[in-house]
Formats: C-alpha cells, sequence, structure tokens
C-alpha cells in the first residue's frame, strides 16, 4: 500500500514539472516575440528613412531651384511641401510624416528643411509601442565646390538624323564652359567625365578590367567538353585560344556534297572563328549581371563584377537553312551582319569608351567632336557608367586624377546629365528585362544615401509615344531627381539653353545634411 501511495506521489510531482515547463516556455514566447518585433519594426523604420531622406533632399532642390528662378520664400515653402506630401504618400507602407520645416538663411541662398517621421509598428505593438518615430534634414547651399559630373551621349543611329548630333556636340561645349571657364582656376575641384551608349558600350582600354576571361583547348567532338557545351557556358566571356593566344567565338560551319539542295543534305560542323581585322578587336560590353548589377561595386573580372562582352551569337538550334545563312555570312560576309543563326548585335557599339574625369577642356571637346552614331537605344548601360564614372568604388580602373571624392566629401555635388532621343529598345539577349525597366533600377539605387546623385535628363526631339515605362511614366521624368532636373528641348537652340542651364545648377548647387 505505501508502495502504491509513494508512486501516485511521485507521478503527482512530475505533472507538476511538465506543467510549470509549459508555463515557463508559454511565459518566454512573449518576450522573444517583443525582440523579434523590434528588430523587424526597427529594419522597417530605417528603409523608410532613407526613403524619406531622398524624397527631401529632391524637394530642398526643387526649392532651391525655384529661388534661383525668383520665387517667393511662401512660394517655395508651398513648393516644398506639395512635393514631399504626395512622394511621402506614394510610400505607405504606415509610414506618416509631418509638413516639412524649413528655414532660409537671410542674406544667402540657403535652405535648410526637417521633418518629422512615424512608422506605424507591428510586433512591438506588444510593448505598448504602436510606431518609431525619426527625424531627417537636409539643406543646399550655393557656391563653387567639389564637382564630378558624367555626360551621357546617346549615339544611337537615330542621332544621325535632323543634324542631332552636331546640334549635341555644339551645346556640350557650351556646358564644358560653363562648368569649366577659361578665366577658373583649374585645381581639380570641378570634373568631367564622358561616355557615350548605343546598344552597347565600347569599354576601350577597360575591356580586360571587366570582362571574364577563360582559355580553352580543344573541344571534344562530343560530350560536356563540346564546342556547343562550351559556348553555352562561355558565351558571355571572352573566349581565348590556348594553342594560339587569339580570342574566338564559336559558330557551325554548313558544307555540303553535290546532292545537296538549298535546305537539306548539309554537313554541319562546330568551329571556331578568330577575332581579325574583319570582324575588328570588339570591346563593347553589355549588362553586369547577378548580385552586383545595380549597385557602384568596382567592375572587375570576377563572378558578379563581370560584364557580358560583345561576342557574336550563334544559334545552336535553329534549322540548317539558317545555319547554312550564318555561316555564309562568317566565312564570305566578313561577320559585319546577322544571318541566319549568326547574330552580331552584341558586337556593335560606336568607337567612343568612357573618359574618366578630367578638368582639360581641350579633351573633352575633342572627345565629342569626335563622335559617332549607329545601333540601337541601350539606354540603361548609358545610366550604368555614368555612375561609375563618379563612383570612388572604380578608383582602381581609372587613372589617379580622374579619381572621384569619396561620396561623403563634404561640399561636394554628385550628378549625371543622361541624353538621349528615342527610346531605350535594346538589351544583350540573355537578359530577361528590357532597358527602361534596367534603367529605373539604377536611377533608384543612385538617388539614395549615400550617393544623393543628381539626376538631370535631357530628352532631345524624343516622340512622345515612345518614351514610357509600361505603366505611362516617362523614364525621363523617372529618372530626373526632380521635375526641375528634367529637359524636353525641341531644337539646337533649346539644347544649348538646357545645357547651359544644368551646368550652372551644378556649379553653384550643393546638397548638405
Amino acid at each position: 500500500m505505501s508502495r502504491l501511495l509513494n508512486d501516485v506521489r511521485v507521478s503527482h510531482f512530475a505533472g507538476d514539472d511538465r506543467a510549470n515547463i509549459t508555463m515557463i516556455a508559454a511565459l518566454a514566447i512573449v518576450p522573444i516575440l517583443c525582440v523579434a518585433g523590434i528588430a523587424i519594426d526597427v529594419q522597417m523604420a530605417v528603409t523608410q528613412k532613407a526613403k524619406v531622406q531622398a524624397v527631401i533632399d529632391s524637394a530642398v532642390i526643387a526649392g532651391s531651384k525655384a529661388m534661383q528662378a525668383g520665387q517667393t520664400r511662401q512660394e517655395i515653402s508651398a513648393l516644398v511641401t506639395n512635393y514631399v506630401d504626395s512622394l511621402i504618400d506614394r510610400q505607405g507602407k504606415g509610414l506618416s510624416c509631418d509638413d516639412p520645416a524649413l528655414v532660409f538663411e537671410d542674406g544667402t541662398q540657403n535652405i535648410e528643411a526637417s521633418i518629422q517621421c512615424s512608422q506605424l509598428t507591428t510586433l512591438t505593438q506588444l510593448l505598448n509601442r504602436d510606431k518609431l518615430d525619426f527625424s531627417v534634414t537636409s539643406g543646399t547651399t550655393y557656391g563653387i565646390g567639389n564637382v564630378d559630373v558624367a555626360f551621357i551621349f546617346d549615339v544611337s543611329g537615330s542621332m544621325n538624323s535632323n543634324s542631332r548630333l552636331d546640334n549635341l556636340q555644339a551645346s556640350a561645349k557650351v556646358a564644358f564652359d560653363e562648368l569649366l571657364p577659361d578665366d577658373r582656376e583649374l585645381d581639380g575641384t570641378v570634373r568631367i567625365a564622358l561616355t557615350t551608349y548605343n546598344a552597347n558600350v565600347n569599354a576601350g582600354e577597360f575591356f580586360d578590367d571587366v570582362t571574364r576571361k577563360v582559355t580553352r583547348g580543344a573541344d571534344a567532338p562530343s560530350g560536356s567538353d563540346s564546342a556547343q557545351s562550351r559556348y553555352n557556358a562561355y558565351r558571355n566571356r571572352v573566349l581565348i585560344d590556348q594553342s594560339t593566344g587569339k580570342r574566338f567565338f564559336y559558330y557551325e560551319n554548313a558544307s555540303c556534297d553535290s546532292s545537296c539542295n538549298y535546305s537539306s543534305n548539309w554537313t554541319i560542323t562546330p568551329k571556331r572563328r578568330w577575332f581579325e581585322t574583319d570582324i575588328g578587336e570588339n570591346t563593347c560590353v553589355s549588362e553586369r549581371v547577378g548580385i552586383n548589377a545595380f549597385t557602384d561595386a568596382a567592375g572587375g573580372t570576377g563572378a558578379t563584377n563581370a560584364m557580358i562582352a560583345g561576342n557574336p551569337l550563334w544559334n545552336w538550334g535553329t534549322n540548317n537553312y539558317n545555319k547554312r545563312n550564318g555561316s555564309n555570312e562568317i566565312e564570305y560576309g566578313g561577320a559585319n551582319s546577322s544571318y541566319g543563326a549568326f547574330n552580331v548585335s552584341p558586337t556593335l557599339c560606336e568607337n567612343s569608351s568612357p573618359l574618366p574625369l578630367t578638368e582639360d577642356k581641350a579633351v573633352l571637346k575633342s572627345y565629342v567632336d569626335n563622335l559617332h552614331a549607329g545601333g540601337g537605344t541601350a539606354g540603361h548601360l548609358g545610366i550604368a557608367w555614368g555612375w561609375y564614372l563618379i563612383s570612388p568604388t572604380w578608383n582602381a580602373l581609372w587613372p589617379t586624377p580622374s579619381h572621384p571624392w569619396p561620396w561623403d566629401e563634404p561640399d561636394t555635388a554628385k550628378a549625371i546629365i543622361l541624353m538621349t532621343d528615342g527610346e531605350f529598345n535594346q538589351t544583350h539577349p540573355s537578359v530577361p528585362e528590357n532597358s527602361i525597366e534596367l534603367a529605373m533600377e539604377f536611377c533608384d539605387a543612385m538617388k539614395q544615401e549615400p550617393y544623393n546623385v543628381q539626376i538631370y535628363t535631357v530628352g532631345f526631339q524624343v516622340p512622345s509615344n515612345v518614351a514610357t515605362t509600361p505603366g505611362g511614366k516617362s523614364i525621363l521624368d523617372y529618372c530626373a531627381t526632380s521635375a526641375g532636373h528634367a529637359f524636353e528641348p525641341s531644337n539646337g537652340e533649346e539644347l544649348t539653353d538646357a545645357y547651359r542651364e544644368i551646368a550652372q545648377s551644378i556649379s553653384d548647387l550643393r546638397l548638405t545634411h
């Protein structure tokens, strides 16, 4: 009997222990949820603060341009408030902000702005904290400081029409004279970089530094080391033949005996074609893909930093008729055009390669004097290279005098000026997004901290029906830092005025925090 009572007591106490453990676990869930909720809510607040910073920066710049145009303080205050309110409303996700408070410095054209915001919380509400508060400040000041600016020129084929290229060349020189007047001391504080784009960008002397090379010996007749498998694995890289040291691309040669007709009985054999004088030592590049695609991470030959090399493309899956035409173009046509299975478009770029930052006006003017136009319009590539030219993370590629100022350098302005005359309509065949979508991603990234790049856009005689995103908003309006940063000249005189106004704005305006 006593043993039975003892067993009952043990069982009872064991049950008590299990109940206690359950209670302790239940009580522990609350603080765990609180900690996780705080982390999530704080991260959301940090993200929203960065977006508000970009908004208030753009707003004070718009206000400063309005002051420069002669508007009153009351008008500027209304402009900035409306600008901020409209963009804050778009953010959503529980963000709310007071109207911005503006301070005008007497005797100057300086503006300071601050704004108080709140971000609604989720799990942090368990701690009776339903919102997280933060503040953001920004300001503008006038006067020449450090200026890094990149001009981005569209040199697609349509620039040959209506004297567009001639007008661009003349107008760009006016901007150079505004930024680098003859009576100004050349002290390295104001520098200009230039780049062009059409279907691709000509990387020029920087080609080897931004593309990946692979050296390969003879191809196996079949299997994993066949010509086709190597093409599939390396078609975006620079291929070097091990025995000759020559750069090459893959294609298929079509031959036949006396019994063949126009489309049948052809023998198709994988071959290598060397990069020789008839197709040029191509230095065209296309997109950078991977995790660094929309960053200013330094260009390089690594897997996440390399750009797509401008190799001709071959369609291995097409019919013999197309392969015959493609191989005839390569064998007899000089490989300068696309026929059948052969696509030469990724190799097409103009001879103007990026010019790193310089204050040598003669070099700048000589560059634009030698511009030529042809091909499609991959505007996102021009935007990317404009960013690279003013980014300090690219210092390893640029000559020392051309090293951009650090992003956090005091009294420093960073700007790009994007010019186009048409629709962003070209990407590399291996890239799923279109040029407009890619451009939007670049522009979004550059406007954020720590970059705060001022983006000016110049749509020169752009038809209204081709300059739009799928949502109907102009890509040039989208990319411009503010409405005052977007220009739409319709003739050469207006283009000159636009470049002059942009240059004056860049010379005078600096953003401060």
